[in-house]
């Protein structure tokens, strides 16, 4: 948001006639409206006595003129026309011509000089725009440290303990030699070196490869097809019936509930029966069925140790680090426990039907990834059992490895800063040498030109330039001369070269004020030049037109002066001697005159508004909230003609119809009034001529005549004045589009510079 600029006076408490510690700060330009007796003639006494100021650091009133110009200045100067002081500038006459070139040269020189010290240690300036340009440098290196390190700084919180905000954090990256770390194993070291009651672990117990894995007891017979090859008759028969299996599953079911009967018919067996049976198998076939019977107890004997192994692992009270491994180990160690169960059942499977080949699943891949889980855990174990034994060193030697990461990562930040701050070092050692070489010339041509304006002032300059004025004002019935009474004194006289007895209120206060206006550009009689406050309280009062017109144009000069001092680029006048300037007025005219294209130099300029109620006075700063997207404060004119606030109003309606009455208005007077246009003539130009820049096409492909009709209602009631019949019946046309076609018509009649400036000052 741009804010004011201060001057030489930062301040101004007044306590004088209808003012009570009213308090304002003044800008470089400032404009005051009240009506009379509102209290200007007050405040512009207060202002030319030099009390109530508060002054900039660095500045005191010995450095200024404080020039008034009133009716206390006019009766001051003007009691008798024979004897004004004069107004001294540069001598003339061949004599003193080398001398004036000289101070000329010096004066140039002078300016060029203090322009490049403005351009150097001046507000906006180079050494302003390099400390602007670190400051950004800075901030952003700093914003890259807080965003680039959110994640590591909530994972490694310790090592950011006191470093978690700017400047601190950016101060410990930028002093930080950068090192890459592995994430991971930073984090299981920092995790280890500080966590809560961080102590060591007994390790967990491992798989032997050998003895538990490699030797884990295998049964090649459950894989083949074990068949009796017994040769009796009843042997045969239950071979060829396919039976055996049956048989030998009934006979150890039933053989003792069963009581010599069938279990399956309930007939009494032979008494041989047990005879019968044993000649179903032979002793090759009983051998291999008692060591597949034999076998879940030697599998049990040797994996019943291995499980134990494997359950202490997961029900151990280990390293919190470990935990999601182990979490990953419990699940396998249950899966494990169900496939070592699972042999039971293959081998009852097998010994139902011998003859069928069963296969038992190879734990040995399942125990490997276990027990490779578990060495990892133990690894963990180890490395924190290592951390916890030196937990101090272990500690600092985790932080800087952090701080080593982060640093590392920010790298290309980093020397971006540095490149930064060297430029900046190198630009302002540069700035500091030609700020010593310019204040060092300066001071040598202020005593040259000392020494040459001592001998070399003289008034005539200042005569005819006010001779010229009045001239050029239509005064041509007295001028001004050197008074023979009065050395470097000034007298009025009519034609006859007698001083001038009377003059009329008009005149005299139009002399009075080319008279002021030079002063306030002259030096005194010893050739010094100092800069200037102005205060100017109401100069047109008694004036014609002409000479209001006059005495404004030199009132703007004063004022481009006075702005020289706050941007020096595209100057309209030569000079920056007038530092400060405020001007008090009744005369609207005269207000809008000199303030029309102020409004935006909101930094250098302030606009106030005098008011006075129950005797009280006090003043106004014209400022308010802006409407534009920026929605920063902006200065507003208290004075606006009749024609400019149709614009305003214009800006600010959102509806149809009182926007189209608003701009029959503006058209009317614009067009009519002040270009003396005729309305026909225009419709004709418009609608006719420019036809076709009005009319556009639908997307089926036909005319769209919206604008065109637009451009009809608009100009078919020009002529009809404010009071006529220019009321407009509402088709729901958009409001955007209205606003378009009265721009198009300003473009179209050759008015568009006008149609910008007006919708400038109007946003303004």
């Amino acid at each position: 948001m741009a804010e004011k600029k201060v001057s030489a006076i930062s301040s101004i408490t007044l306590n004088t006639a209808t003012f009570t510690d009213e308090s304002f700060a003044p800008s470089y330009i400032n404009f005051f409206y009240g009506k009379n007796g509102a209290g200007k003639t007050s405040l512009g006494r207060q202002l030319g006595e030099g009390t109530g100021l508060t002054w900039s650091e660095g500045e005191s009133p010995a450095n200024y003129e404080i020039h008034l110009y009133n009716q206390d200045f006019i009766d001051q100067h003007f009691r008798t026309l024979d004897r004004l002081k004069g107004v001294f500038s540069l001598s003339e006459g061949k004599k003193t011509e080398e001398i004036e070139k000289k101070i000329k040269e010096l004066e140039d020189r002078r300016k060029v000089l203090q322009k490049r010290q403005t351009e150097i240690d001046g507000e906006g300036g180079e050494r302003e725009k390099a400390a602007k340009a670190l400051q950004t440098a800075e901030g952003n290196f700093q914003k890259a440290c807080l965003n680039n390190t959110r994640v590591l700084r909530d994972k490694f919180k310790q090592a950011f303990k006191g470093a978690t905000r700017n400047p601190q954090l950016s101060q410990k990256v930028n002093s930080t030699a950068p090192r890459d770390c592995d994430e991971d194993e930073l984090e299981k070291r920092f995790k280890a070196a500080f966590a809560e009651g961080a102590r060591t672990y007994p390790y967990l117990t491992e798989l032997d490869g050998d003895d538990h894995i490699a030797a884990i007891p295998t049964c090649p017979l459950l894989g083949e097809e074990i068949r009796s090859k017994g040769t009796t008759e009843y042997a045969k028969f239950i071979q060829d019936i396919g039976a055996l299996a049956w048989v030998e599953e009934g006979h150890q079911k039933y053989h003792d509930a069963a009581k010599g009967a069938c279990p399956y018919c309930g007939q009494r067996l032979p008494i041989d029966y047990e005879a019968f049976y044993d000649s179903c198998f032979d002793d090759e076939y009983q051998r291999k069925i008692k060591a597949i019977h034999d076998f879940p107890q030697i599998y049990l004997q040797h994996m019943g140790p291995v499980y134990e192994i494997l359950k202490r692992a997961i029900e151990a009270d280990t390293l919190p680090a470990a935990a999601e491994k182990i979490e990953k180990l419990k699940p396998m160690v249950e899966n494990f426990l169900r496939a070592f169960r699972h042999i039971a059942n293959v081998v009852d499977q097998k010994l139902k039907d011998p003859a069928t080949p069963v296969a038992m699943e190879d734990l040995t891949p399942m125990l490997l990834d276990m027990n490779y889980i578990i060495h990892l855990c133990n690894e963990d174990i180890r490395k924190n059992n290592e951390i916890v034994e030196k937990l101090e060193e272990n500690q600092n030697q985790a932080i800087r490895d952090v701080w080593a990461l982060v640093a590392y990562r920010l790298q290309g930040e980093v020397d971006t800063y540095h490149t930064a701050q060297e430029d900046d070092k190198a630009a302002r050692r540069a700035l500091d040498d030609e700020s010593t070489k310019i204040k060092g010339e300066l001071f040598v041509i202020k005593k040259s030109l000392e020494e040459l304006g001592t001998a070399s002032t003289t008034i005539q300059a200042a005569i005819d330039g006010m001779n010229r004025l009045l001239r050029d004002s239509g005064f041509e019935g007295f001028e001004i001369v050197k008074s023979d009474m009065t050395k470097d004194a000034y007298k009025v006289v009519r034609g006859d070269k007698k001083v001038a007895v009377r003059l009329s209120d008009g005149e005299r206060h139009f002399l009075s004020f080319l008279y002021f206006y030079n002063r306030v550009k002259g030096c005194d009689e010893n050739g010094v030049l100092k800069d200037k406050i102005v205060i100017i309280d109401d100069p047109v009062s008694s004036l014609d037109g002409n000479a209001l017109f006059i005495i404004s144009s030199l009132v703007r000069e004063m004022i481009e002066v006075c702005y020289n001092n706050t941007d020096y680029r595209g100057q309209t006048v030569k000079g920056d001697y007038i530092k400060q300037l405020f001007i008090l007025t009744h005369n609207a005219q005269f207000h809008r005159g000199i303030t029309y294209n102020q409004v935006g130099r909101f930094p250098c300029v302030n606009f106030y508004k005098i008011n006075k109620v129950d005797n009280c006075s006090t003043i106004l700063p014209c400022i308010r909230h802006s409407k534009s997207e920026a929605g920063e404060d902006e200065n507003y004119n208290p004075v606006k003609n009749a024609y400019a606030a149709l614009w305003t109003e214009y800006m600010e309606l959102k509806n149809e119809i009182p926007l189209m009455n608003v701009i029959h208005r503006i058209l009317d007077f614009y067009f009519l009034d002040m270009c003396g246009k005729d309305g026909l003539g225009l419709r004709e130009e418009i609608l006719i001529k420019n036809r076709d820049r009005f009319i556009g096409t639908k997307p089926d492909g036909s005319p769209d005549m919206t604008l065109f009709h637009l451009a009809d209602s608009m100009l078919q009631y020009m002529g009809a004045g404010v009071e006529g019949d220019m009321n407009y019946v509402s088709d729901g046309a958009d409001v955007d589009q209205i606003r378009w076609t009265f721009e198009m018509i300003f473009d179209r009649l050759g008015q568009k510079p006008h149609y910008d400036m007006m919708m400038e000052r109007a946003r303004i």
